[in-house]
Formats: structure tokens, sequence, C-alpha cells
């Protein structure tokens, strides 16, 4: 069994609680999955995955026991995106893999559908104290910081890169002015509000 997260109107609860998730009445999409399209429920590996609704007076979280094999995983980024353009759509169908197979912060906003009536026995309300999950604050937070992991493994100079250009954006707002020493290819911007001077060396992007 999995544990999974899922969002129920106020009323609902202990109806739930006692009664189940009937995948019939509950379901909110019809997804392609392994070549056929089947009913889904859409919940949560991570209830801070919908910090709105984590915090909303008016839903509870429920916690889901469910068998991982009527469970699958996709990127919810793609999905609302692929709304909008088919293309990403194509892509949302492709990152659709069974939850067995995913590794946490593969996706910066993962889904899993829920293809099964999740009994009564197997829902409880989640106790946020304790209940919650503790290795990582929410999926998108684990996505940035593997993705920035693994260019610091990568690339030598990522670092210096990367703030090199986030500070250039903080010139273009006018938080930051910049002063270029040619000689020596590197740049030392100044906070316009503290005075405080940051250095970096001007990145070389010509292998790529």
């Amino acid at each position: 069994m999995i544990d999974l997260y899922y969002y129920i109107p106020i009323n609902d609860v202990e109806y739930v609680v006692d009664c189940g998730l009937k995948l019939s009445k509950w379901f909110d999409r019809e997804e392609l999955i392994e070549g056929q399209y089947k009913k889904c429920i859409t919940a949560l590996l991570n209830p801070k995955d919908d910090i709105e609704k984590y915090n909303s007076e008016h839903l509870v979280c429920v916690k889901l026991e469910v068998e991982p094999e009527h469970c699958f995983v996709g990127d919810k980024y793609l999905f609302n995106t692929g709304l909008r353009d088919p293309e990403i759509m194509i892509l949302y169908r492709e990152s659709i893999i069974p939850v067995k197979d995913y590794i946490f912060g593969s996706y910066r906003l993962p889904e899993c559908l829920v293809t099964t009536t999740v009994i009564g026995g197997n829902i409880s309300i989640l106790n946020k104290n304790i209940d919650s999950p503790v290795l990582f604050n929410n999926s998108e937070e684990l996505y940035i910081n593997n993705i920035l992991e693994y260019y610091k493994e990568t690339e030598e100079d990522f670092c210096n890169t990367a703030l090199y250009y986030y500070h250039m954006k903080l010139v273009e707002c006018g938080k930051f002015r910049k002063f270029e020493d040619v000689n020596n290819r590197t740049t030392i911007f100044i906070d316009n509000f503290s005075g405080k001077p940051f250095i970096f060396k001007v990145p070389d992007l010509s292998y790529y």
C-alpha cells in the first residue's frame, strides 16, 4: 500500500471516511493510461503540493492507502499547460508511469492517478502535526533542489553562472547596478539599497 492525499469538502468527510471514495462518483477525469482511457481520482504524493487546499477552511485532507498497481504518476504542470497546447499534452501522457517506477523529485508537480475505488477502511483524516511527510516540504522544492544538485555535479562553474545571470536580471529590474572589469572578466554587482557588492566571473558558455 502507498499513502496518498486527497482533499474533501468538509461536509463530505464523515461519509467518505466511513464509506470510501467510489471511483464512479469521485473521479475527476478520464486519462489515457497504458493504452486505454480510465476514470481517475487525482490525488497527491504530498499534501502540501496544493498549499491553497492545505490551508483551506472548507476542505479536509484525507490520507488514502491504495494498492500501487492502481496508481500512476504524471506531471500536473504538463497537464495544466497541455489543456492549452496539444503538443504539451502529449508530453504529459508520456510522463504517466506506474507509481512504483516514480523517483521523488522527478516531476515538478506530481499527481497520482488512482484508478480504483478506495474503501472507507483505507481512508483517514490527515493529522497535519504527525502524518505529513517529513522528508521534503513539497514536491516543487525537491524538484528544484534536484536540478540544482545535478548541475552542480555536471557543470564546474554552475553556481557562479547562475548567480551572475540572476544578478544581471536584478540590474534590469533597477535593484542593482554593475561595473565590468573587462581585463579580469569579472563583474561587480552593487545592491542599490544596501550598497553591498557581489562579485562574479563573467561566465564562458562558448562550449554549448
